[in-house]
């Protein structure tokens, strides 16, 4: 039997020999700082220190708190990070200066999910009610408890993936964002801190991100598909947060190493138990 022990630790010897390929390639010294969507932020951190055994002279750093999409492009055509995580990279607008001196790799995918405290491993729901949640229209649980819908502010990408969705949504997303007296994330760790703390909370998160922090948050069933990995690349749940990784026109050496240490197959591999899938080209 292949034990996943024996898995995890090809995938590690994989990830370092691909290190000390790349490490040839890169000056001593030099240094990468990686700013942007909280979600693309835990990922990073989780390959870090693979990376940086092999090159023991580049410091490689990510910021926290999360910037998100708009706050890690502006760090980023300001000179502040090297490295921007965003999940459109057109949030920031193309006008704004420096933006057109910009490159976009996409890098990997996850599905999009609703979660909550009342919902549990399969719980069934339906687009349709869940647009309803969003709306108002539902505003308890089953068991008459008050449903807590966690909210983000309209800039925000997470917003823009709900709006997308259908214009069912699209109107009722705007319906949500007019009530008052909902729990509000800044960002996407505290929207999952909010989701797991608020009784009957209700909202959408990225599932990589509960993987990556073992969250007690469930994904729900949606119109009859589980979110996974696996159903994101058949085509079965259609609902993904896409990542992607954006550098300046002349990134660094080091810059460049970290970007193609990413895009790798073994990290590719490495990631997939975390929920996540390489984006669409």
């Amino acid at each position: 039997m292949y034990h996943r022990s024996n898995m995890k630790r090809n995938v590690v010897v994989l990830l370092l020999m691909l290190g000390l390929a790349l490490s040839a390639r890169v000056n001593a010294g030099e240094s990468v700082r990686i700013g942007g969507t909280g979600t693309g932020t835990l990922l990073v951190e989780r390959l870090i220190d693979t990376y940086t055994k092999a090159h023991p002279d580049i410091q490689v750093t990510t910021i926290l708190p999360p910037m998100g999409s708009n706050g890690g492009l502006r760090a980023l055509d300001a000179g502040s990070i090297q490295i921007a995580i965003v999940t459109f990279a057109s949030a920031y607008p193309e006008t704004s200066a420096g933006s057109m001196q910009r490159n976009t790799v996409p890098w990997v995918r996850t599905p999009f999910v609703f979660t909550g405290k009342e919902i549990t491993g399969g719980t069934p729901m339906t687009l349709k009610q869940v647009a309803g949640i969003y709306s108002g229209r539902v505003a308890q649980w089953p068991d008459g408890r008050a449903v807590r819908l966690v909210t983000r502010t309209e800039r925000e990408t997470d917003t823009r993936l709900l709006r997308a969705i259908s214009t069912e949504m699209n109107e009722s997303i705007s319906l949500a964002l007019k009530r008052l007296g909902m729990p509000f994330a800044e960002n996407d760790l505290d929207n999952q801190q909010l989701l797991e703390r608020t009784p009957g909370s209700f909202g959408a998160i990225a599932f990589g991100q509960l993987l990556l922090t073992n969250s007690p948050l469930k994904p729900a069933k949606l119109d009859g598909v589980v979110p996974s990995a696996d159903n994101l690349l058949i085509g079965s749940y259609r609902l993904e947060k896409q990542l992607q990784l954006v550098t300046g026109k002349e990134p660094s050496t080091a810059t460049r190493s970290f970007i193609e240490y990413l895009q790798s197959p073994a990290v590719m591999q490495a990631i997939r138990q975390y929920g996540f899938i390489p984006a669409k080209r």
